[in-house]
């Protein structure tokens, strides 16, 4: 199937049954024109937002105003996009020094933002109770997509592309933990600045606040 037929929609349902050609038939238009890696950068946003929905609690508790608890939404999505970006070029590097694809990183981009499909549905984390347990299945999901992906479109074995995912990780983690604490922090200071209040992120402080919250309200209704 000629890759420009291929619709985002059509992409998302095959990635989510976890068959290989969802990006072996996109491998052609990756290195032709990008746009199914640009395909695989809005997947993954879409599934940043998902998941910043799911998590949106915290924005709740922190009592943030419409609007702003939009944009920061959004915000969270693009941070998520950079991390994934970040891990994306880590990993290429990984599968390019260690197990020896020659694969663009365009493609490897566009293979890993499509396997970001499963957490589309991340927003089910909001769920009581549920929520837990929908995203440890997700996760899970998520981390098989990738191992076929990057196997599919780097022509590599599926023990050589969970090498390379986990290992391409563990030096961003490491990259983040060290030289990238400045962008880290820049990250924080941005949602601070789009929720228009320092953030409470700590779960003890959530629930304390939340709970002042509610003492509030019954003495109000008093």
């Amino acid at each position: 199937m000629d890759a420009v037929s291929v619709g985002i929609t059509e992409v998302i349902g095959r990635a989510l049954q976890l068959r290989p050609e969802a990006f072996g038939d996109l491998h052609g238009e990756l290195h032709s024109g990008g746009s199914a890696a640009r395909m695989g950068i809005w997947i993954a946003l879409l599934a940043g937002l998902s998941q910043a929905i799911g998590q949106a609690f915290v924005l709740f508790v922190n009592r943030v105003q419409p609007l702003r608890f939009a944009i920061s939404l959004v915000i969270e999505a693009l941070l998520f996009v950079s991390g994934f970006l970040g891990w994306a070029s880590s990993t290429w590097l990984v599968a390019w020094l260690v197990f020896g694809s020659r694969e663009a990183l365009p493609a490897l981009i566009g293979a890993l933002g499509i396997a970001h499909a499963p957490q589309l549905f991340a927003f089910f984390g909001a769920l009581p109770y549920l929520g837990g347990p929908i995203l440890t299945l997700l996760s899970l999901w998520t981390a098989i997509a990738f191992v076929v992906g990057v196997a599919s479109v780097a022509d590599l074995s599926p023990w050589s592309a969970f090498g390379s995912l986990v290992v391409g990780w563990l030096v961003m983690y490491g990259l983040q933990r060290t030289a990238g604490q400045p962008v880290m922090a820049l990250g924080r200071w941005s949602l601070d600045r789009a929720a228009g209040v320092p953030l409470i992120r700590d779960s003890r402080r959530l629930e304390s606040l939340l709970q002042a919250g509610a003492l509030s309200k019954r003495e109000w209704r008093r």
